[in-house]
């Protein structure tokens, strides 16, 4: 054990002296030891696969990228609700298309950052408001469809609630969404919104 331990410093020593770089001994990170002795003996570190198998339950994806995208989806929700209309369209990308179906089952798309679009979810937030209909986007199953480090494709349940003039909560409808998102700059954005209700709603969208 003595042995192995005079072996490392006198490693550390060495490339320390080496390389002609001035380190703080106070200050030495476990991550610059690892990266300069990977360095020397010519070793890389093995990358992860970060292209999920589209399995459930297989691991070789990217956490942080789970994380991220679980957040939008539920920000989405929670913005919608308290009525932040510029938080709500932050999360989508400027081309993203938003699509529903009106009572005869026909399918209506739209530019979800259109200014008609804008006006009009403007529109219900205000109604919502001023009628004091406080609404629950409650998420819940999430089953990722497609993961890559760069797109994601789901499907989220969601129960939808309505609590109106703080006396009465009703349910009004489950609703099944699917969800595609981009990773811009960094950052993951919904580029693709479907809507399909169990039930119509009690204030119908209007495209």
């Amino acid at each position: 054990m003595i042995t192995k331990k005079l072996f490392l410093l006198f490693t550390l020593f060495f490339v320390f002296s080496t390389s002609a770089q001035q380190f703080d001994l106070n200050n030495i990170k476990i991550d610059d030891v690892k990266n300069t002795l990977q360095s020397v003996l010519g070793k890389t570190e093995k990358k992860t696969n970060q292209v999920w198998s589209g399995v459930p339950g297989t691991t070789n994806f990217n956490v942080a990228d789970r994380i991220a995208i679980n957040d939008v989806i539920d920000a989405y929700g929670v913005y919608w609700d308290s009525n932040n209309l510029e938080g709500y369209l932050s999360l989508f990308a400027e081309d993203a298309t938003g699509v529903t179906y009106n009572s005869k089952g026909e399918k209506i798309t739209v530019q979800i950052k259109d200014k008609r679009q804008i006006n009009q979810n403007r529109k219900r937030m205000d109604f919502f408001e001023s009628n004091d209909m406080q609404r629950r986007h409650m998420m819940a199953n999430t089953l990722i469809l497609e993961l890559t480090e760069s797109y994601a494709h789901l499907n989220r349940y969601m129960m939808l609630l309505t609590t109106n003039n703080q006396t009465k909560t009703e349910i009004i409808t489950p609703i099944f969404y699917v969800f595609k998102l981009k990773k811009i700059d960094g950052v993951w954005k919904i580029t693709y919104r479907e809507i399909n209700l169990d039930t119509p709603l009690d204030l119908a969208i209007k495209p």
